[in-house]
């Protein structure tokens, strides 16, 4: 009677649990969505995730350091899978002078200490909040703070909330109340996918790398649009023209706060490399908000156990460099051995043994000489790249926004590497791959040191930037034909310009050149090397897209648009790809 009672009561549990089903798909099929949306990319975890599903983050304050001078830092915040985020310091100087704090996060990561520092002034009697671009490796760190008004260190110790797909990571810039509000469901803090960071508009970052990590950022009103300050706005908007996807609801009054869309719709609209969704109500479960993966996605290098064991290891890499030359080595060790061997019985006989004293000793410095000799003679005492990248070439506004990726390597390690305040790097960021960051610096941009390119070992980075630039291309009616000038800064390969729906092919062209084109089209963007670092979003939008009229597509195969952080380098390979509008 027991085994027939519990076969009873599973039989209408599996009732009732299939009801329920079957009333959430006939709900859905009702259901008419603010929004429609766009297509998937190939990442099916991003179909399973729901904005709707999410917890807020439960941050908390610790203090840092006292004195006339009083400073703490958020705690627990929402690290995301790849990319930077902010950490945020609060600084209160009511009561201390005006000075330079040097705010500091050093935390370990793949064996090794590394620190990021931010320097900023902060003027008597002032309260702020000051944001500090980390890398998303960093699990906790040990924060300091130092300047004249502080005169205890605390010593404190903070950690970040780690993330996992298909787990998302979306900075609302709100109050949390505000963001429940917008969409108009309660948090749910037991198995959430969606971790939800809420800062006040106030506090908002004002540089792109703070923004990078982020899947999606959400302005629940677009009234806090107005809100923001200039520098604000324009690190939110290059979010999106990275490749990021924001999410605004209500209407976006000032349309010159996306400079790349001429009318701001309710919907979903390509900006630049990502999205920017709009939503006159609260958004729905199946919006396409998240993205899907980080734009650019440099490699490190495969574990060891792989490399020895996988033929086609070598084959990733983007540097000849980057590979010991075993077979000159083994030739040289050879030599060695047999000096060593059948050469020290030889000088034994004819010498004695006593001989052997110095013979074998000088053979040996002899051949450590020969493999210094040759590595200097082969790769010298510069640093060796293979660069490639995709730049959209905003000429309304004067900037470029592009993503690229260089393979380093180096006999001896730079010193230092200097980037723009619009430009942040990227690590690797994939599970089966050696992972490493490196000691980072801000001020008025960022500062690099030794550990940016180790000595004698492959690194891989990759840039993503919006900086100022006055690079262009000129085509002008010579005659019966066009005239392309390049005003690039670069000697351009080939060049394509869309001409009143005709195209026009040439080069290559000197930087500061001209040349008259050819009618047709003989340029085609077919893949490279390195595509797979790149999303498919930053490879269609700037080499497969149809070029409309009035644009132009460049291909450049030596020194190009990526940052080189101010190092002198020997250039192995490079393929860059350049769209934009030419002038008249």
């Amino acid at each position: 009677m027991v085994e027939s009672f519990l076969l009873a009561a599973l039989l209408a549990v599996t009732q009732d649990v299939t009801a329920d089903v079957e009333t959430d798909e006939l709900a859905a099929e009702v259901a008419t969505p603010t929004l429609i949306p766009a297509e998937r990319d190939e990442d099916p975890s991003s179909s399973v995730v729901s904005l709707l599903d999410y917890q807020v983050a439960q941050v908390n304050r610790i203090d840092v350091a006292s004195g006339r001078t009083k400073v703490s830092v958020e705690s627990n915040a929402p690290s995301p899978r790849s990319g930077s985020f902010p950490v945020r310091f609060f600084v209160d100087n009511t009561s201390g002078p005006t000075q330079v704090l040097t705010l500091s996060i050093r935390s370990t990561v793949s064996g090794g200490m590394h620190s990021v520092v931010r320097s900023v002034e902060v003027t008597a009697g002032e309260r702020r909040t000051v944001n500090v671009p980390v890398p998303s490796e960093l699990r906790y760190g040990t924060v300091r703070a130092e300047g004249p008004g502080i005169s205890e260190d605390a010593n404190a110790s903070m950690y970040f909330q780690a993330t996992y797909d298909p787990q998302r990571v979306v900075l609302t810039i709100s109050r949390p109340e505000q963001f429940e509000k917008y969409v108009g469901k309660a948090p749910r803090y037991s198995g959430a996918n969606v971790q939800v960071h809420a800062i006040p508009p106030g506090e908002a970052p004002g540089e792109l790398a703070s923004y990078l990590g982020y899947d999606a950022i959400v302005v629940p009103d677009s009234a806090i649009l107005d809100t923001l300050e200039e520098s604000q706005r324009r690190a939110l908007e290059a979010y999106v023209a990275t490749g990021g996807h924001l999410l605004v609801g209500g209407v976006v009054r000032s349309a010159a706060i996306f400079p790349l869309l001429k009318a701001i719709r309710p919907g979903t609209s390509r900006y630049g490399f990502g999205k920017l969704l709009v939503t006159t109500g609260p958004p729905t479960g199946d919006l396409d908000v998240f993205r899907d993966t980080l734009p650019v996605s440099p490699h490190g290098a495969l574990p060891e156990y792989e490399r020895r064991y996988n033929s086609d290891a070598k084959k990733d890499l983007l540097l000849p460099q980057a590979t010991a030359p075993l077979g000159r080595f083994l030739l040289i060790i050879t030599l060695f051995t047999l000096a060593i061997g059948p050469g020290s019985v030889w000088v034994a006989r004819r010498r004695g043994p006593a001989a052997l004293l110095v013979t074998i000793p000088g053979t040996a410095v002899i051949t450590c000489a020969l493999i210094i000799a040759y590595s200097v003679i082969a790769d010298g005492f510069t640093v060796h790249t293979s660069s490639y990248g995709f730049t959209l070439l905003d000429s309304q506004q004067h900037r470029a926004i592009t993503h690229g990726v260089t393979a380093y390597y180096a006999n001896l390690a730079p010193s230092k590497a200097t980037l723009g305040p619009g430009t942040m790097l990227v690590a690797p960021f994939e599970d089966r791959r050696d992972k490493y960051v490196a000691d980072l610096a801000w001020k008025d941009g960022l500062s690099l040191g030794g550990d940016f390119v180790p000595s004698r070992t492959y690194r891989e980075w990759g840039f993503i930037s919006v900086e100022p630039t006055r690079a262009r291309v000129v085509v002008k009616r010579k005659g019966e034909s066009w005239v392309a000038q390049n005003a690039l800064g670069v000697r351009v390969e080939r060049v394509l310009v869309n001409v009143d729906g005709q195209f026009f092919t040439g080069g290559p062209i000197r930087d500061g050149g001209e040349l008259e084109l050819a009618p047709g089209n003989t340029l085609t963007y077919a893949g490279s090397i390195a595509a797979s670092r790149f999303s498919s979003d930053v490879t269609d939008t700037v080499g497969s897209s149809t070029l409309q009229h009035h644009q132009f597509l460049a291909k450049i195969t030596g020194a190009s648009l990526v940052p080189t952080g101010g190092i002198s380098a020997t250039l192995n390979d490079a393929e860059h790809w350049v769209r934009g509008e030419f002038e008249e």
